[in-house]
């Protein structure tokens, strides 16, 4: 995903707009604030070009009209953005940094996660899919048991347009022109002129909306969190410097210790990644958080943004078996270094991101609650109060408790999560008991893989109401990351008995019997979800996905099935 530039094709119009100064500067702070693409005074041409085509394809007529609208309509917003970037890309595109990939980086993970057998990898501002499918059909190509594996390929856009044309997979010659003729023969078939992805290529890759430049990720929720790889190149070049600096603090703490991550060769100065070691492969340099790097790390303040200039290493080299009579290895002797065994070894799935929204009052047939799952009943006291001592009085201002409680929504909308604990803990001081308050809380604990406290004020939201579904839920999902899928299970299974249209709940006992390897129970829940999807909209928005359409979640779920099938 990148700007447009003056280059591209003119409008088919006489003559573009003109962009007054006042309007210029009103279209440059949206677009900055919104998405990260900033317009500087010397690449105005470049903002009015794409807007003279977004004032065709919505039917304004003036520029000011254009701008009122995409103020105060997702329908127009998303129509300037999608004028305002373009795929511009191939597959396997920049050779070096596949070559770093297939020699270096990908066989250092493979041995160092041999035992787990996970890899976690993001394909961030995926455009059309050719990078993230590039990546799927090189691990496809480097690991004969990938079966063995569980590989989460994840690949999110900002664009819609883009992201709705790299689930299609059908493509034209040019995305070719860095790609091996084999391997085009091997993976693709030739379909009305194009060449379509075959389907085991495509069913290993999630694609999701995301935006970077908010504050949504890392998150164990939407499967942001304990990456492995994380391609973003060539997409932080149109931000603000400021803007690309939170972005590489996200992913830095996105990162497993020792992950890799890959930027374009147009990325601002190294002291933008100055918590990473630097490796200097040929033609081209990678970053890589430190191995003794601590799991998971809090949210950075401004004093982490301060530039620096980080070391440039050589890259460590893969183990290879010895060279033969004639043969060359280029590649020196890799030293082994143990994982971490803490890691989660079962990574919740990725879907979409954006703001939570509520499950639609549609009616779906319910499924048959598991008998045997008891709802944990109400304590006699509250949570952590001696049992058989007299509850204090309590009474709190119910105008302060909502007050703060609106407080604490605003900054997660905002993705200012540090002041939104700071505020939630003022908020349980007033009222302990607020489970909506616990359960937040809970979340942000879990997004920083702090797993005991998540898990705890989970227990404790679920001990003063029983019938929290999102405590259950957000529990779930912790044991499944940390691979107690058992706990996990039953977990799900609650969820579903307190709300049999909760589909969110039905999807991750379905994702847990993939993992358990009981593969018919996984399709009678993924096709239970299927079922109760086909009665929504499909644009309608699903509980738990904070944001993913039930078309979407479908097709998700549909590739799953197809995975179990596949021999």
């Amino acid at each position: 995903m990148f700007p447009t530039n003056s280059a591209e094709e003119e409008p088919t119009m006489a003559a573009e707009p003109q962009l007054s100064d006042t309007l210029y500067v009103l279209f440059r702070d949206l677009l900055s604030q919104r998405s990260g693409l900033y317009y500087p005074d010397h690449k105005r041409d470049d903002l009015v070009h794409g807007l003279a085509l977004a004032m065709k394809a919505s039917g304004h007529r003036s520029l000011t009209d254009l701008y009122t609208d995409a103020c105060n309509s997702a329908a127009v917003w998303e129509v300037i953005l999608a004028h305002l970037t373009i795929g511009e890309t191939s597959f396997f595109r920049n050779k070096p940094q596949f070559d770093a990939l297939r020699t270096t980086i990908i066989p250092e993970l493979v041995e160092r996660r041999g035992m787990l057998r996970s890899l976690r990898i993001w394909s961030a501002g995926c455009s059309t899919g050719e990078e993230s499918y590039s990546v799927a059909m090189l691990l496809k190509e480097m690991l004969p048991s990938l079966q063995e594996w569980h590989t989460t390929i994840l690949a999110t856009d900002i664009n819609p347009h883009f992201l709705a044309r790299a689930r299609e997979g059908l493509y034209g010659n040019w995305s070719f022109r860095d790609t091996p003729e084999t391997l085009k023969s091997r993976f693709f078939h030739p379909e009305q002129n194009r060449w379509r992805l075959n389907a085991d290529i495509r069913g290993m890759v999630t694609f999701a909306r995301l935006n970077l430049v908010e504050a949504a990720y890392p998150s164990i929720t939407n499967g942001t969190s304990a990456m492995d790889i994380i391609l973003c190149r060539n997409v932080t070049i149109y931000f603000r410097e400021t803007t690309t600096r939170q972005v590489i603090n996200r992913f830095y703490r996105a990162l497993s210790p020792g992950g890799w991550l890959i930027v374009g060769h147009s990325e601002p100065q190294a002291g933008i990644y100055q918590q990473f070691e630097v490796y200097n492969f040929p033609n081209t340099i990678i970053y890589r958080k430190p191995l003794d790097a601590p799991l998971f790390t809090a949210e950075p303040g401004p004093e982490a943004n301060h530039p620096a200039t980080a070391a440039v290493l050589h890259p460590p080299s893969p183990p290879v078996a010895e060279a033969g009579p004639g043969q060359k290895d280029s590649r020196a002797t890799y030293w082994p270094v143990p994982f971490p065994a803490s890691l989660p070894s079962h990574p919740t799935p990725a879907l979409l991101t954006g703001p939570a929204l509520l499950l639609p009052a549609t009616p779906v047939a319910p499924a048959a609650p598991a008998a045997s799952l008891p709802i944990p009943e109400r304590p006699a006291t509250p949570p952590g109060k001696p049992s058989g001592q007299p509850a204090a009085p309590h009474s709190p201002d119910p105008t302060s408790a909502s007050l703060l409680w609106n407080q604490v929504s605003t900054c997660l909308v905002r993705g200012n999560k540090m002041e939104a604990e700071h505020l939630l803990g003022q908020l349980l001081h007033l009222e302990p008991g607020h489970v909506p308050a616990l359960t937040a809380l809970g979340q942000l604990c879990a997004d920083r893989g702090e797993w005991e406290k998540a898990k705890s004020h989970c227990r404790t939201a679920i001990g003063y109401d029983p019938m929290q579904i999102e405590a259950h839920y957000l529990l779930a999902q912790i044991y499944e990351h940390q691979g107690h899928l058992d706990s996990a299970l039953e977990e799900y299974r609650r969820t579903v008995f307190l709300d049999p249209r909760f589909t969110m709940g039905k999807f991750g006992m379905g994702n847990v019997w993939r993992q358990m390897g009981r593969n018919e129970e996984a399709r009678r829940s993924y096709r239970n979800v299927l079922k109760q999807l086909a009665a929504l909209s499909p644009s309608a928005p699903v509980q738990g996905t904070e944001g993913a359409t039930a078309s979407e979640l479908a097709a998700f779920v549909t590739r799953q099935l197809q995975r179990l099938d596949e021999p």
